[in-house]
């Protein structure tokens, strides 16, 4: 059995190297993340809100895995920690997520916030981790199945039908290119709009509004941003009434992740979403892409919207949660 030691992250140029290359091999599928990156996250991580880090580490200090904790600054949920873990694959998962847990849980407790509730998410197709997260009594709170769509087994009728029904209606739709040359006030209504629509998103906890930075730093500055994947529905009186957007997470390009697709309650049942959805695929095909990936709450009518378009589905993710108290996790 392989000896480990479970210590705090050390903010030090070596540490931010070794994490990157760790994540690069344990997160396959999501865009590599440099050093530079990680640190800059933690240093843009807003004050107040808990992010720490443990390290395992086996023999000739070789990171084998991390354990991340944090407070989500986006949702309203001051008493929720959440809690992640990233393995190098060559290391055994049941022997090594025990280890971790327990170092995060030593954080949590050091770091005096009062803690309500734990929360996890995993895929469905990650055994050991579930059982894992069971026998520690959490519990499975929310199902979100993901979905693939093969660009070159796309509908046909997409390339003609996509915002030919909307345009009747006076309804148009701009890329964020677009939108920003030629909208007043772009940013700022953008925020608003992408506000109202993830307030009907399936969440385990409420969203909370970001401020025009925050959602600056969230959205249009994420590397993964392409800003003629990103398409913004407007009214006939100029009125921001929806959204759909892809993110470049593959550095192949082969592979576009959906961001978030809506439209605003006083739009819906008008075709607007689907025709947004369409002109994603059509992006997708025209670029190269091979495959748009999404994952959407089961039950959802983006869901189903998905399903109609072509997607079929794949793993769910699934969201776990315990109850605890500061006193409970400072006695482990």
């Amino acid at each position: 059995m392989t000896l480990y030691v479970v210590r705090p992250f050390e903010e030090t140029e070596q540490e931010y190297d070794d994490l990157a290359s760790l994540l690069r091999v344990a997160s396959t599928g999501v865009r590599p993340v440099s050093a530079g990156e990680l640190r800059q996250e933690d240093q843009d991580w807003p004050a107040g809100y808990l992010f720490q880090r443990v390290m395992l580490v086996s023999s000739g200090n070789v990171l084998a895995a991390v354990g991340t904790s944090y407070q989500a600054y986006w949702q309203e949920a001051p008493f929720t920690v959440h809690i992640r873990f990233d393995i190098h694959p060559e290391h055994e998962e049941a022997q090594v997520l025990s280890l971790v847990y327990a170092g995060l849980q030593r954080l949590v407790a050091e770091s005096g916030k009062k803690v309500k509730r734990l929360a996890s998410r995993v895929r469905e197709n990650e055994g050991v981790r579930i059982r894992f997260l069971l026998a520690q009594g959490f519990q499975e709170t929310m199902r979100s199945p993901t979905s693939v769509l093969r660009t070159d087994a796309a509908d046909g009728t997409i390339s003609e039908e996509a915002g030919g029904k909307i345009a009747q209606d006076g309804v148009m739709i701009l890329t964020l290119n677009q939108l920003k040359a030629g909208v007043p006030d772009w940013k700022r209504r953008l925020r608003d709009l992408r506000w109202e629509i993830v307030q009907d998103v399936g969440s385990t906890d409420p969203f909370s509004k970001p401020t025009i930075d925050e959602f600056e730093e969230m959205v249009l500055q994420d590397p993964a941003l392409d800003e003629n994947a990103y398409f913004v529905a407007l009214n006939a009186a100029g009125d921001l009434i929806g959204m759909s957007n892809l993110w470049r997470n593959d550095p192949s390009g082969k592979r576009l992740e959906t961001g978030l697709t809506g439209v605003v309650r006083t739009h819906r049942r008008r075709g607007i979403a689907t025709a947004l959805k369409k002109r994603t695929v059509l992006y997708a095909k025209s670029s190269g892409a091979a495959t748009i990936e999404t994952s959407n709450e089961e039950g959802s009518a983006m869901y189903a919207l998905n399903m109609k378009l072509g997607f079929r589905p794949g793993p769910a993710w699934l969201d776990f949660s315990k109850a605890v108290t500061s006193e409970s996790i400072s006695n482990h």
